[in-house]
């Protein structure tokens, strides 16, 4: 029995299938216990092939598909979908894959490389206590000595030009300052958006100066945790307003019995590729990003992003990408323009 056959018992997938909100969301609901779950269930732009049982999310840049993530799907359609996606889309990449989905590639003959660590904290545990925690009591007690506050509040009750300045501002300090990044990096909303939660810090005046998103994550219809999003301020903002926004959201996701915060990808590091068979080229090009000063510098700070997030002392957790059609480089090169760098 071919793949086609196995899945055509629920529905036949179709390429660019054209799945509405509501019912991406429903997949997410049911199947998005990943880090980039929402953003493969929303992110603008993306095409999807499957149906309302299972999909997979994906951009195509020339003749290479670049899926993003794992599939929205049940584990047990995951093959039979991979098999029937490659086979109207032979030229495929992965992007930011479970150890599962990694396997599952291997398996399939994909090359398989170590993409970085993505990073996230036990609430139930978490604390804000002991030396490695001071920079949040600094951020917390210098930002209350100013009269600032941290509040959830719907953007639609903020001034848009104010939250639109915060954002711009915040990116003309960034590397890529010209454009939003996509794709590995789902866009930013300033808008409120389905089970996302917004937290601002808002000055004395009750004006935003700093925000930071969080987009839940989901197994079997039951929230399971947020990620870290999006975080960003006013320019003449004290950076450590990053520790005061996330202190207030764990505070709150605590209280709610939240389980899990996850802080995202750590690009590139820690990379062993010592599991599956990678592409040698694909891990040179990786290293020399991360070990390459004028690399950090002009392409993206991939050293200075972990130490960030090491800060926090959360759990590591690896994370792959895969490809089936050498050469690498040009889909690395494809790649950046699959993000919207250029």
């Amino acid at each position: 029995m071919n793949q086609i056959t196995r899945l055509s018992r629920t529905s036949l997938p179709s390429d660019d299938a054209h799945l509405s909100d509501e019912q991406r969301h429903a997949l997410l609901q049911r199947h998005g216990n990943f880090v980039l779950a929402y953003s493969v269930a929303h992110q603008p732009d993306m095409r999807y092939f499957g149906s309302e049982h299972g999909a997979i999310a994906y951009r195509m840049v020339g003749r290479t598909a670049y899926v993003l993530a794992d599939p929205l799907a049940p584990r047990a359609l995951w093959s039979d979908l991979i098999d029937a996606f490659v086979a109207v889309r032979p030229d495929v990449t992965f992007w930011q894959i479970s150890r599962p989905m990694a396997e599952l590639l291997s398996s399939k003959g994909f090359f398989v490389n170590a993409l970085g660590i993505e990073s996230l904290i036990d609430l139930d545990t978490y604390s804000f206590t002991g030396p490695s925690r001071r920079s949040f009591r600094t951020a917390t007690n210098r930002f209350e000595r100013m009269g600032h506050r941290v509040a959830e509040v719907p953007v639609a009750s903020l001034d848009p030009k104010r939250v639109e300045a915060i954002s711009l501002g915040w990116r003309r300090t960034r590397t890529t300052k010209r454009r939003e990044l996509s794709f590995l990096v789902r866009p930013i909303q300033l808008r409120d958006e389905p089970d996302v939660r917004k937290f601002f810090i808002l000055d004395e005046n009750d004006q935003p100066v700093a925000f930071a998103f969080f987009d839940p994550l989901y197994e079997d219809g039951r929230l399971i945790g947020y990620l870290s999003a999006t975080r960003r301020w006013l320019p003449d903002t004290d950076p450590l307003a990053a520790y005061f926004l996330v202190r207030r959201a764990v505070e709150t996701f605590q209280a709610e019995g939240v389980p899990k915060l996850y802080l995202g990808l750590m690009p590139f590091h820690k990379i062993e590729d010592q599991e599956f068979q990678k592409d040698w080229l694909t891990r040179r090009a990786f290293r020399f990003i991360y070990t390459n000063p004028i690399a950090q510098k002009l392409v993206y700070p991939t050293q200075s992003l972990a130490r960030h997030k090491e800060s926090y002392g959360g759990e590591a957790r690896e994370t792959w990408c895969a490809l089936n059609t050498p050469p690498s480089l040009p889909r690395l090169l494809k790649l950046v323009r699959a993000c919207g760098v250029v």
